[in-house]
């Protein structure tokens, strides 16, 4: 075969919390990394969405870092970068494993030949994930954590390098002001995102504007609104959906989805007739609430930007020759204005996808 998938860590229960390291072992060539992490509920009631139980995801060579994301970002940057999220399973009932499915994408696509990671290109590259099985649904005493790799086999491309993508800045966002971000220009830069998410808030009600500035503002590539922004992702990226399978309640009752504004809901009882509802609260939170607690129900969420994460670049094309040669620019400034509506509740973070090369 031409391409498999190999299996980097079996299934296993990892614990309540911590970090695991991993070392990559394998030797061909891996176009993406996958991570499938479940955790059972004890009780019915979710604190976050599933993806939070993945704080934080690193792919490292000793000190050098080739990707750092949290779980939040990691899938948001896969619905992006694919265009399609990540798998999920979101649930509140009791003995049901909240499922979610984080990726690290070294390529434009799925077994893209010229863009790929090469451990031998590295000395002990390692795998790191730190968890913690409580963060969506507090009462959880059990999960399980498989890790795969989508490698080549028989087929032997000869990459000229990888996708990096890493947070590179965090602050706490005030109520008015700027924050200036120095932007790394070495190497050439497919996009560059900015996440802010708190619940029961928009990404506008925290944000108002974002601005790009390169040497000193010789050059201005971008200086919008951060509703132009949203819209211009839901031109070129579209809405995110998921899927929610809710237990039976007679009072307003919490879940979390990816999509963080602009939600819409839609909701249905599940093996019998019931009078309820479904709604969005935003930042990612959704509320439901039924007749009869016999009857559990089923939900479709549609918003933007998942997981509040939201690309400030243009789309990119698969030409690397069109993406942002940063570069051949001296300096590269990222401002962003707070607006959110109370000081140091939300945090904003920065992330870069670069194009790493191995000359």
């Amino acid at each position: 075969m031409n391409t498999r998938i190999a299996t980097i860590l079996a299934s296993e229960d990892i614990g309540e919390a911590g970090t695991k390291t991993i070392d990559i072992n394998i030797r061909d060539i891996i176009s993406r990394i996958v991570i499938v992490f479940r955790a059972v509920n004890v009780a019915e009631t979710m604190g976050a969405h599933p993806a939070a139980n993945i704080s934080k995801i690193e792919l490292v060579d000793g000190s050098d870092v080739l990707f750092s994301l949290s779980g939040h970002q990691a899938q948001a940057l896969n619905f992006y970068d694919r265009v399609m999220k990540p798998y999920n399973y979101i649930t509140n009932i009791a003995a049901h494993g909240n499922i979610a499915a984080f990726g690290i994408d070294f390529g434009r696509f799925l077994y893209d030949p010229m863009l790929a990671f090469d451990p031998n290109k590295f000395i002990n590259p390692q795998l790191k994930i730190t968890w913690d099985e409580d963060a969506c649904e507090v009462d959880a005493t059990e999960n399980t954590c498989l890790v795969r790799a989508y490698i080549f086999d028989e087929l032997a491309p000869t990459p000229t390098g990888f996708f990096m993508t890493k947070e590179i800045y965090s602050y706490l966002v005030q109520t008015t002001g700027y924050e200036y971000i120095d932007l790394p220009t070495d190497f050439i830069t497919k996009q560059i995102y900015v996440k802010c998410l708190l619940p029961e808030y928009t990404f506008s009600s925290l944000l108002d504007e974002i601005r790009l500035s390169e040497d000193n503002d010789r050059r201005v590539p971008v200086d919008m609104t951060v509703d132009e922004f949203i819209k211009d992702a839901l031109d070129h990226w579209g809405y995110v959906q998921e899927f929610a399978y809710l237990n039976g309640v007679q009072a307003n009752t919490p879940f979390y989805a990816m999509p963080s504004d602009l939600g819409y809901a839609l909701e249905s009882p599940y093996g019998a007739p019931d009078a309820s509802a479904t709604w969005s609260n935003d930042g990612g939170l959704f509320y439901y609430i039924g007749t009869a607690a016999a009857v559990n129900h089923k939900a479709i969420v549609r918003g933007a930007l998942p997981h509040g994460v939201m690309p400030i670049l243009p789309k990119p094309g698969n030409e690397i020759a069109d993406w942002f040669d940063v570069t051949k620019v001296g300096s590269l400034k990222l401002r962003i204005k707070d607006g959110a509506h109370s000081a140091n509740v939300a945090t904003a973070q920065v992330i870069t996808t670069q194009y790493r090369t191995y000359a």
